[in-house]
């Protein structure tokens, strides 16, 4: 807070003279001017100093204004007053704040209980905005519309750049340049997968050997989604196509006497790291206990197991409990790791010399893998000699696909990934000297999506 100088002066102008109530000319004489000049200073000076510290409270000051479960409306004082509005209280549901039809800058603070936002407004149908629990606002008016200057937002489609309409249940937002909005599902049910995974237990008791490896054998199975287990081979989990990456957990019971004791989860019949392990001491004649493995990567066809290795003969239980069990849950697919974005095109009969077969913009980032791997290439009349088709990223050769002598199937060529940004042009363009065989063309070039 700051006041005017307080100096010394014979006269103040006519335009400082703001408080008409100090004197008029008629109460005043000749001889009675230097103790109205004093009186009129001081007045002055007064007028002024509270004026300054109206505006300072505007900037300023804050007002604790309780919400009591209802609407709220601000008074033209309490607006004008104060530079901070506080709302407390505790809410059931969201409530309205309404302010003055002015143009007031005003920052707004919902400090209420019960998880409500605040929607502050002008009267009418203008624009609002929302307040979160806890979030302060600065808000800026025109009398008709309410906008946030800074601060939170209510949902996500209070701000500015994100489009909800036509959302659906279960869409990811995506931005296009300019705002984000909802792009469906697509590839992302398989990025977010449905449960994958199979329970195998066991019913039956197994006697197992001293001083050996033994494999437990699990003959039943509480779900099994793809066929992870076996009748046949029911010790094992087996990974199906496609899945990349799995976690297991297992659950063993043994009693008999005592003995030292080792059990691990292991992959193709070989400890690994990750796999999950425990031990324990001879010292009690019964025991119980559960591994658990990281992520795992795997490929096709590697299996795992539940492996134990004991100082004594023992017995694993089966009958007449439910705690020794084994299973397996897919927490990464190739088409989640990868998912495909593939670009196809094709020629009839002929290419002509440096003919272009395929020229399209890329719509979302794209990786091209080490030699294309993937893709694919047919001809339907074999070509005479090798022919060689340049593949171009905004018109630089990066990839080659080609056709042997005689071959109506193409190989490709392309010493590292290539990722294809959003806009980029992909072409495939025919060499300058054309085959004289060589016809009706078509290739797949296999890409995946960055995501």
């Amino acid at each position: 807070m700051f006041e005017m100088p307080r100096q010394a002066q014979t006269s103040w102008p006519v335009a400082c003279q703001i408080d008409s109530a100090v004197s008029t000319p008629s109460q005043s004489t000749s001889g009675s001017r230097p103790g109205r000049r004093t009186a009129e200073r001081s007045a002055q000076e007064v007028t002024i100093n509270d004026a300054v510290d109206a505006l300072d409270n505007a900037m300023n000051r804050a007002l604790s204004l309780a919400m009591a479960d209802a609407n709220q409306a601000l008074s033209v004082d309490q607006t004008n007053r104060n530079g901070l509005i506080v709302l407390t209280g505790t809410l059931t549901a969201s409530r309205t704040l309404t302010l003055p039809a002015n143009h007031r800058r005003l920052a707004i603070r919902n400090a209420t209980s019960g998880g409500q936002d605040v929607r502050a407004r002008h009267a009418g149908v203008g624009a609002e905005v929302a307040i979160v629990p806890g979030a302060t606002v600065l808000v800026q008016g025109n009398g008709s519309d309410l906008y946030g200057v800074g601060g939170g937002a209510g949902a996500l489609g209070d701000l500015t750049d994100v489009s909800i309409a036509g959302a659906a249940n279960g869409d990811v937002l995506q931005f296009d340049g300019a705002l984000w909005g909802a792009a469906g599902v697509g590839i992302f049910n398989r990025a977010l997968l449905p449960f994958r995974g199979a329970l195998a237990r066991k019913t039956i008791d197994q006697s197992v050997a001293a001083s050996t490896w033994t494999a437990i054998q699990f003959d039943t199975v509480g779900y099994d989604t793809d066929a992870f287990h076996a009748v046949g081979a029911n010790t094992r989990l087996t990974v199906p196509v496609g899945v990349t990456k799995v976690a297991l957990t297992a659950n063993i019971r043994f009693e008999g006497g005592s003995a030292n004791w080792t059990a691990v989860i292991r992959k193709n019949g070989s400890e690994i790291t990750g796999g999950g392990a425990a031990s324990g001491a001879s010292g009690f004649t019964d025991g119980q206990l559960n591994l658990a493995s990281a992520a795992v990567p795997v490929v096709a066809g590697d299996y795992f197991d539940v492996a134990v290795f004991l100082s004594a003969a023992r017995t694993i239980k089966g009958v007449g409990t439910m705690r020794c069990w084994f299973a397996i849950q897919v927490v990464e697919t190739q088409d989640a790791a990868d998912p495909p974005a593939d670009l196809t095109g094709f020629r009839t009969g002929q290419p002509g010399a440096d003919e272009v077969l395929l020229r399209v913009p890329i719509a979302r980032r794209t990786r091209m893998k080490v030699n294309l791997a993937g893709s694919q290439g047919v001809a339907g009349v074999a070509a005479t000699a090798q022919t060689d088709f340049d593949i171009r990223r905004n018109g630089t050769s990066f990839a080659t696909m080609r056709f042997a002598a005689a071959g109506t199937t193409a190989t490709f060529i392309a010493a590292s990934e290539t990722v294809l940004e959003p806009g980029q042009v992909l072409s495939v363009v025919a060499p300058t000297t054309p085959d004289a065989t060589l016809a009706d063309i078509g290739f797949t070039l296999a890409g995946t999506l960055v995501v």
